[in-house]
Order: structure tokens, then C-alpha cells, then sequence
């Protein structure tokens, strides 16, 4: 007895599902091209201050330096960090989480965990100490 002839759909499904996919770039390597490190130096933060008293506010212990790549030191420890376009994202070491945005000023501002505005700052201040020896 002959067995009726059949086609699977199998492969033509396959290849409807997973085309586009396979010929779109993938996230990261969309995004490697905006990531960057930030210029070396000493980075300090603040907040804006009261009409009572001085124009600003500074934050030592959220001030950090960039000595080299993309590493940092705070009066904290050392970590590492990531920026991808105007994202500042801190990834390891105790600023882990902190996130800012770079704002048209040239400032870094802190973004809340829901992506608001916070109301600290940071900037450049000068440059990276030379390596201890």
C-alpha cells in the first residue's frame, strides 16, 4: 500500500519565523556603536542650594574620578561604568545602579529609578590625579 504524499510545513515555517530576525542586527551591536568612556578626571556632584544660603550644595561622597577606560574611583571603593550615547550607567563597585543622564548644559544628571530627573549634578572639575606608583 502507498502512502499518501505529504509536504511538512515545517521548514517553511521555520524559515517565516526566524527571517527577520536572523537578518536584523542584533540590540548590542546596534548599541556598541553609542557606548563610549567618559574623559579623564575628577567628577564632582551637587545639588542647587537655598535662597538663604550659598547657590549650590556639594556632594563629596558621590564624586568620583576617572583615571583610566572605564573604570572609576569614589571616596567609597572603585567599580566600573558604562556610557551608551547620553546614559551614564555605573555597573559594579559601590555607585552600582547610579544612573545619569548628560543634559545639553554638559552636566550629568541623576535620573530616579522611574527615569525622572533628580535633582543632583555632576560635572568635570579637573583632571585625573597621575597613577600612584
Amino acid at each position: 500500500m502507498q502512502r499518501p504524499m505529504t509536504r511538512s510545513v515545517f521548514p517553511a515555517a521555520v524559515v517565516f519565523l526566524f527571517l527577520p530576525a536572523m537578518l536584523a542586527p542584533s540590540a548590542a551591536a546596534l548599541a556598541a556603536g553609542d557606548l563610549s568612556v567618559l574623559p579623564k578626571g575628577h567628577y564632582g556632584c551637587w545639588t542647587a542650594g537655598v535662597a538663604s544660603g550659598p547657590a549650590i550644595s556639594g556632594v563629596p561622597e558621590r564624586s568620583f574620578t576617572i583615571a583610566r577606560g572605564s573604570s572609576y574611583a569614589s571616596p567609597a571603593g572603585g567599580g566600573t561604568y558604562l556610557v551608551a550615547s547620553d546614559l551614564l550607567t555605573f555597573t559594579r563597585g559601590p555607585l552600582k545602579d547610579w544612573r545619569l543622564r548628560r543634559n545639553r548644559g554638559g552636566y550629568w544628571q541623576e535620573l530616579a529609578r522611574d527615569g525622572e530627573p533628580g535633582r543632583l549634578k555632576c560635572s568635570r572639575t579637573g583632571t585625573a590625579p597621575p597613577p600612584r606608583s
